[in-house]
């Protein structure tokens, strides 16, 4: 009698929150691509052919990275609000009264929160990812018809190696070597000045050495402009870390990412912020499964003191307040300034004790 309560207790109260989840996702996704849409609709159409075989692919490519976004924060509305219904026509009451704690309470949510995340870590793999890395493509052409299939190269490359921050227009793998174009060199002095300024029309990788065409160079020390045909380029930088330190890691499958960190961390470089794009493909799903402990505020309570709806703002509050901190703690952990595991999962760490914490305090 007792496994059959169980079952249909877990079937009723999860039932109830993945309907409200799933609605609140839709809401997310649907809303947000309508802005974005209304935001890039004039530049999608703009090519010559575009119509609405373009803006259908846009959102094909789009909505996957808007539905990962958003998913935990669709959890956590959904916690919310399922405690505050279920509060509110005193169904927490009874659970309460017939002996169930708080955590059996929030057991069911917890099991479909499980699911989620564990959909959301898969479903970010193998769709967000690729997406991602398309439209990202697409939009470098302008949204183009009929644009020729991406060759794994760079453009706008922006990177600091050594003591010199070197500019490239793009990257191409070509078979007499690796080429860059509008290729832009500052020299750094110890003290952070720049010393000299070398920009080339064109940069070759041929022979195991770097080499540069059609430059113009200028030193700070006799303060005149040169030029010449071509000249050799002094740099450890070899092109698979070129091609290492200016990847997106947020747009890169994972086997390649972890491929790319190993690369860096053989030639010495930098790699923060790979190392906690890694980190995070791991504590973003895992933001699902707080939400329950952060929302329960919302569903247990004193009841006679009338403050449902104080509750439930306090428990979105407390569960926007974790992905306000989650953003920084990613990006101080991208830029090098906290380590990759505190950057990726500091905020999931501190909301888990906050959770356990609020619904012990509730329990006694």
């Amino acid at each position: 009698m007792k496994k059959a309560f169980d079952r249909v207790f877990v079937r009723y109260v999860g039932q109830h929150f993945f309907i409200r989840f799933a609605g609140f996702l839709a809401f997310f996704v649907i809303v947000l691509q309508m802005l974005d849409l209304l935001n890039r609709s004039e530049n999608i159409l703009a090519p010559e052919g575009a119509g609405f075989a373009s803006v259908v692919e846009y959102v094909r490519l789009r909505a996957p990275a808007i539905a990962s976004q958003f998913a935990p924060f669709a959890a956590l509305l959904a916690v919310v609000v399922t405690l505050s219904v279920l509060s509110h026509t005193n169904e927490v009451t009874i659970m309460r009264a017939a002996g169930m704690s708080i955590h059996r309470v929030l057991f069911p949510i917890g099991v479909v929160c499980a699911f989620i995340a564990g959909g959301h870590f898969v479903f970010h793999e193998l769709v967000v990812v690729g997406a991602a890395e398309k439209l990202a493509y697409w939009e470098a052409n302008d949204y183009a018809i009929d644009v020729d299939p991406d060759d794994g190269g760079r453009a706008g490359l922006r990177l600091a190696h050594e003591n010199q921050f070197i500019h490239a227009g793009s990257a191409r793998r070509k078979p007499d070597g690796v080429h860059l174009n509008d290729v832009t060199i500052n020299t750094l002095s110890p003290e952070g000045l720049v010393t000299g300024h070398v920009a080339a029309a064109h940069a070759r990788f041929q022979n195991g050495a770097w080499r540069l065409f059609d430059l113009r160079t200028f030193g700070s020390g006799d303060l005149a402009v040169k030029r010449a045909a071509s000249a050799t380029w002094s740099t450890s930088l070899n092109p698979e870390t070129l091609f290492a330190l200016t990847l997106n890691p947020d747009r890169t499958p994972m086997p390649e990412l972890i491929g790319k960190i190993a690369q860096l961390r053989a030639d010495g470089a930098n790699a923060g912020a790979a190392t906690t794009s890694f980190l995070s493909r791991f504590s973003k799903p895992c933001a699902t499964l707080v939400m329950p402990l952060l929302g329960a505020i919302a569903g247990f309570g004193i009841r006679r003191q009338q403050n449902q709806l104080e509750r439930a703002v306090a428990g979105a509050a407390l569960g926007f307040s974790y992905f306000v901190l989650e953003n920084m703690m990613l990006a101080l952990g991208k830029l090098g300034v906290a380590p990759a595991m505190l950057g990726a999962f500091f905020p999931f760490a501190i909301f888990m004790v906050i959770g356990f914490a609020i619904v012990l305090a509730m329990e006694n």
